[in-house]
């Protein structure tokens, strides 16, 4: 199934913008290191980690991927909740010195099967034999696209790599998108909202599972399943995200959808 409907190639992501942390390097560090989940101390120059900013309840406010490109710290991020992540963020840098500038870079995405060895592109994500990569550079004159928004959109979604917009602050804690498997260090130290991630990691009982589903573009969807985020039309299919009752999926109960669930690539 994935092999048929992931297309590899890039598109210019025109939603996302780039952010630039400014001040002393260390101080950026110790900023970040104690408000987002990831580790920013696994985080080496010119390379990017994935990442979100929580709030003290454990609910997703933004998730951004981090850039350290020519010994400067990038912030990609969607448009949409730029003005979120700022604001979130604006809290503590006062404490630090740093301030936060937008830039005019411009983003470009990639999907592959294997991990890009150019030096300007930068892998954030893996699942399975694909990655996801992202080049941000100067605004010149554009290559025309191999992909289509779309295409990546449908990409993201079939490699369970959710794309987290405005609509969808404060409903989500990392668990319920698989973000604790690809954006949370539970080895690192405290940060905002650390507390409840590790309370649900360590001692919650997760009975439902986040997963991708494919179905042909004219069935209707299961009135039972809740769908997360967008539904996608691709080549004569629907793809969506949904949660699943794990005996359910042990018992063979939706047989009728293709279900994409997560791997873990480390």
């Amino acid at each position: 199934m994935l092999k048929n409907l992931i297309k590899t190639g890039f598109v210019y992501l025109d939603t996302y913008e780039v952010l630039k942390l400014i001040g002393d390097q260390e101080k950026i560090d110790a900023l970040l290191q104690g408000q987002v989940t990831s580790d920013i101390s696994e985080l080496t120059n010119n390379d990017a980690q994935i990442s979100c900013l929580l709030d003290q309840k454990g609910f997703i406010q933004a998730d951004f991927i981090i850039v350290k490109k020519e010994n400067e710290t990038l912030i990609v991020i969607d448009k949409s909740i730029t003005k979120n992540f700022i604001k979130q963020l604006n809290q503590f840098t006062q404490f630090y010195q740093v301030d936060i500038k937008t830039t005019d870079l411009i983003v470009k995405g990639y999907i592959a099967k294997e991990k890009f060895s150019n030096v300007k592109n930068f892998t954030y994500f893996k699942h399975g034999e694909y990655s996801l990569s992202i080049e941000v550079s100067k605004a010149t004159k554009k290559e025309t696209s191999q992909l289509s928004s779309l295409e990546w959109k449908v990409g993201n979604k079939l490699l369970l790599n959710y794309l987290f917009f405005e609509e969808d602050i404060n409903k989500y804690r990392p668990n319920e998108l698989n973000y604790d498997k690809s954006r949370i260090s539970f080895d690192k130290g405290c940060f905002r909202g650390q507390e409840i991630v590790a309370r649900v990691h360590y001692l919650g009982v997760n009975r439902r599972e986040f997963v991708s589903a494919v179905i042909p573009k004219n069935n209707v969807v299961n009135s039972e399943l809740k769908i997360h985020g967008e539904t996608l039309e691709y080549l004569d299919h629907k793809i969506f995200n949904t949660h699943i009752k794990r005996d359910e999926l042990e018992n063979n109960k939706y047989a009728s959808m293709n279900l994409i669930r997560y791997q873990d690539s480390n």
